[in-house]
C-alpha cells in the first residue's frame, strides 16, 4: 500500500491536481474503517506487462479501447502518428478489500498503473482508479468507479491560432491532456437465467488539454449496455455498445476553426474459452464510430467522420493459485474520412501474482 501511494504521488500533474489522488483513498480508508476487522478481507493484485508496439504515437489509445476502460478517444490529428516503433513496460498494482456493508457484501479497489516507454520517455504516463461495488441483492450489483489520467502526451502539434498578419510561420508545442471521469453501473441478473448478466452504465468525463490548445477542453457523457452469457461452464460470451456525446469548447472559437465536439458510437464482441483448467483464450472486436459536429466553416471536420476497427487475441496460463502468465496481441485501424488510414499493432507478454 505504501508503494502504491508513493507510485502514484508521482504521476500528478503540477496544476494543483492533488485532491484527485487523496481522494480516493480516504474513500478507501473510511469504508475500510467502518467495516469490522474480522469481517475485512484484503487482496493485493500485481501486475507487469512487456509489450512491443509499431507507433508509440498510438499505443495508448489502442489499450484503452475497451467496455471495461476509456473507448473513447481525443482528437488525434494524423500528423502525430508514425512516431516509430519500441517497447513499453507497465506495471500496475491494485488493492481490494471485501466487507460487509449493512448487511451486503462489498468491494473496494484502488488501482495505480503506469506505461514506461524505454526508447520515447515523452509519451510515459500513469493512471488512478477506483471502484466500489456494494450487492443491493443476490442478483443485483450497483457499482461506482472513479479515472484519473494527468498529462498524457499526444505529440508535438501545431497551435491554432485567430488569422493574424505577417506571414509568421505556425508554431508547435507539445499536446497533452488530463481526463478525469466517474462511472455508475448496475449490474442485474436476468430472472430465470442464471447465466446471463445485464449491466447499465452512465458516465461523464472532463478531458482538459494545456493552455495552448485549450480549445479541445471537452465534457462528455455516456450510456452504454453490457449483455454477459455464460454459455457453458468453459465458455463466456459477451456483447457491448456505448453512445457518448462530447462538446469541446472550440465549438465557441469559430475564429480558431479547430472544434472537436463529437458523437460516438462503440460496439463490441467478446469470447473467453478455457481450454483447459489453466489455461484460456479471450477473442474480441471493437468497432467505433465518431461523427464530428462541428459547424464552423474552414474547419476540417465539418461534416467529416471517423472509422475504427480493432481485433484483439490473448491467453491465459495460471501457472499456480496466485500466479499467471498471459500473452497477447492487437491490431488497430482508423480512418478519418479526410486523412490516410493508421493502423497500429501491439503484441505483450505479463505475469499477474496475487497475494
Amino acid at each position: 500500500m505504501i508503494y502504491l501511494t508513493l507510485k502514484l504521488r508521482l504521476l500528478v500533474n503540477q496544476k494543483g491536481s492533488h485532491h484527485f489522488i487523496i481522494f480516493p483513498f480516504l474513500v478507501l480508508s473510511f469504508l475500510a474503517a467502518i467495516a469490522p476487522p474480522c469481517m475485512a478481507e484484503w487482496e493485493l493484485d500485481v501486475r507487469s506487462n512487456a509489450y512491443y508496439t509499431d507507433d508509440v504515437a498510438l499505443f495508448s489509445a489502442t489499450r484503452r479501447l475497451s467496455r471495461h476502460q476509456d473507448p473513447t478517444q481525443p482528437a488525434l490529428d494524423s500528423t502525430l502518428a508514425d512516431q516509430g516503433d519500441g517497447f513499453v513496460y507497465e506495471p500496475m498494482a491494485q488493492v481490494k478489500t471485501t466487507f460487509d456493508l449493512m448487511g451486503r457484501n462489498t468491494e473496494l479497489l484502488v488501482r495505480g498503473q503506469g506505461f514506461v516507454f524505454v526508447d520515447n520517455s515523452r509519451f510515459n504516463h500513469g493512471s488512478l482508479g477506483v471502484k466500489a461495488d456494494h450487492n443491493l441483492t443476490s442478483s443485483t450489483i450497483f457499482s461506482v468507479r472513479y479515472f484519473f489520467g494527468p498529462d498524457l502526451f499526444l505529440g508535438k502539434n501545431e497551435v491554432r491560432e485567430a488569422e493574424a498578419g505577417g506571414g509568421q510561420p505556425p508554431r508547435f508545442k507539445d499536446e497533452e491532456f488530463t481526463t478525469n471521469y466517474w462511472v455508475a453501473v448496475i449490474d442485474q441478473q436476468l430472472p430465470g437465467a442464471s447465466d446471463m448478466t445485464l449491466r447499465l452504465l452512465g458516465r461523464y468525463g472532463l478531458r482538459n488539454y494545456d493552455k495552448a490548445f485549450d480549445q479541445r477542453d471537452t465534457k462528455f457523457w455516456t450510456i452504454g449496455t453490457h449483455l454477459e452469457w455464460a454459455l457453458t461452464h468453459t465458455v463466456g460470451f459477451a456483447l457491448g455498445y456505448h453512445y457518448e456525446r462530447g462538446l469541446a469548447d472550440g465549438r465557441h472559437q469559430p475564429e480558431l476553426k479547430d472544434d472537436v465536439s463529437y458523437y460516438n458510437h462503440f460496439a463490441t464482441g467478446e469470447l473467453e474459452i478455457e481450454l483447459t483448467e489453466q489455461v484460456a483464450l479471450e477473442l474480441g472486436v471493437h468497432y467505433e464510430f465518431n461523427g464530428w459536429t462541428t459547424g464552423i466553416e474552414e474547419d476540417e471536420r465539418k461534416g467529416e467522420h471517423e472509422n475504427l476497427v480493432q481485433g484483439d487475441i490473448a491467453t491465459r496460463y495460471q501457472v499456480t493459485e496466485s500466479i499467471q502468465m498471459t500473452a497477447g496481441f492487437q491490431a488497430a485501424y482508423r480512418k478519418e474520412s479526410f486523412e490516410d488510414r493508421l493502423t497500429n499493432y501491439n503484441i505483450w507478454v505479463g505475469a499477474k501474482m496475487v497475494f
